[in-house]
C-alpha cells in the first residue's frame, strides 16, 4: 500500500518543547524557590485568617 495520507503534524508534533539553558535551575535553587512560595502562601493564609476574625 501506499504512504499514509491520514498522518497529522510533522516530525516534532509528539516532543515536548525544551527549557533553554539559562532558563534552568539547580537543584537546590530549585528548592529554594519552592521554599519562598510556600512561605508567602502560608504568610498570606494567615493575613486571610486574620481578616476574617476582623469582620
Amino acid at each position: 500500500m501506499g504512504r499514509d495520507e491520514h498522518a497529522k503534524g510533522g516530525k516534532n508534533a509528539a516532543s515536548l518543547p525544551q527549557t533553554p539553558k539559562n532558563q534552568k535551575l539547580s537543584a537546590s535553587e530549585m528548592r529554594a524557590e519552592m521554599a519562598r512560595e510556600i512561605d508567602n502562601i502560608e504568610s498570606l493564609m494567615k493575613q486571610q485568617k486574620t481578616n476574617k476574625k476582623r469582620t
